[in-house]
């Protein structure tokens, strides 16, 4: 039985390390049957995989032949779904012996017993009920020749108990936390801009991917830098030059204390321009970077948007002749222009006479609705805005202040 209250401690410890993916699960299993001198422990909940499994034990060959056919004939679950499913909140966190679930000699006659209990260490039997929205026992066993539980057992399995039951909370809040933060990080990678979040102490707290390579370039003119020896220390977000910092701060300032943050325009040494907008973060992206305290405070957060301002960037010809009907070279020629090229300069790439570059610019403009080329440029600039990454071919510049 237990030996100290020592190893029950370490017990639930191990609990919530699991949980958090701070240990794993079978150290509770090890846990959980050293204390109850078991032969095999049991906790179905779905894993990485997708399918529900037992967590406390290795795989081998009796749980392959549990899951496959056994799971469906075991009275121990039958009975246990059927408690949670007619008075939950009653029979959470309640322990039973096997006895009290499931009347002896029914036990002893049905097959679940006969064809594989007796056969793998499954005699006796105390189960505990958790979960959250079906039936999530955890169920240990003893094998013949062992003693039965007894009371003594039921009271410390029920003291488990609710650490089970967090735990379980914790994990599902913990999962969906996750799967939130990769929905957002998939999104923000397929802007065509820079994003990043950071705190009021300018802490990098997330980026996505045009902004990391804006950060880690030699000669940016915002850059990341790393304050302390230790990884843990953390990365900043910082401007190479005095006026740069200066400037940066401030907005951010703005932004983390109820104000509405602000813009620079940063050049680079060859003349090409990106734009740094510094907003409050909003609420869900916030939530989802840095999350909300037990208190339901939220972090101040500042979103920087990274943009260049001189690069014209076309968008895919595929996109072009989806929306407009443009063949495959008005879609091409189409881009140039978007890009700054003037009909010349197209018809000298392209090999063409200038007549029939000006015959396709007029389909274009006619297909696409646009009054003139000017209206054709900001027509294609809003719908290269609108493109993920990567569908561009996009190699960022190198900035600074």
């Amino acid at each position: 039985m237990v030996e100290s209250e020592r190893d029950f401690g370490d017990c639930v410890g191990a609990i919530y390390d699991a949980a958090t993916d701070g240990g794993r699960w079978l150290d509770v299993g090890q846990r959980i049957g050293r204390i109850f001198n078991a032969t095999r422990v049991m906790l179905r909940i779905n894993d990485e995989t997708g399918g529900p499994r037992n967590v406390l034990m290795a795989p081998d060959g009796s749980e392959a032949v549990y899951a496959a056919h056994f799971f469906a004939l075991d009275p121990y679950i039958a009975q246990a779904r059927r408690d949670f499913a007619d008075a939950r909140n009653f029979h959470l966190g309640r322990a039973k012996l096997g006895a009290d679930l499931v009347p002896e000699e029914l036990f002893l006659r049905s097959e679940y017993y006969n064809d594989f209990a007796r056969l793998h260490g499954r005699r006796h039997m105390i189960g505990g009920m958790a979960g959250l929205t079906e039936a999530t026992p955890v169920v240990i066993y003893r094998g013949e020749g062992k003693d039965p539980f007894n009371e003594r057992d039921v009271q410390l399995l029920q003291a488990l108990l609710p650490h089970v039951q967090r735990a379980l909370e914790l994990r599902l809040r913990l999962a969906h936390d996750e799967h939130s933060l990769r929905l957002t990080r998939a999104v923000l990678d397929a802007l065509p801009m820079g994003v990043g979040v950071v705190d009021a102490g300018l802490k990098i707290r997330f980026v996505n991917d045009i902004a990391g390579k804006y950060l880690a370039g030699p000669d940016t003119g915002l850059c990341s830098i790393r304050s302390g020896p230790s990884a843990s220390s953390g990365v900043y977000l910082a401007a190479p030059s005095r006026e740069g910092a200066s400037v940066l701060r401030r907005l951010v300032a703005s932004a983390t204390s109820g104000g509405p943050g602000g813009s620079v325009r940063v050049a680079s040494r060859d003349g090409s321009c990106v734009a740094v907008l510094v907003s409050p973060a909003p609420r869900k992206l916030a939530d989802d970077v840095a999350g909300v305290d037990a208190g339901g405070t939220r972090e101040a957060l500042a979103m920087v948007v990274i943009r260049p301002l001189n690069e014209k960037m076309p968008p895919p010809t595929d996109m072009l002749c989806d929306l407009f009907g443009l063949s495959r070279a008005e879609a091409e020629v189409a881009a140039a222009l978007s890009g700054g090229a003037s009909a010349e300069e197209v018809a000298q790439q392209r090999r063409v006479s200038l007549m029939t570059v000006r015959s396709q610019i007029r389909s274009i403009l006619g297909k696409s609705e646009c009054e003139n080329l000017r209206d054709l440029e900001r027509s294609m600039a809003s719908l290269a805005a609108l493109t993920p990454t990567k569908a561009r071919r996009f190699s960022p510049p190198h900035y600074h202040f």
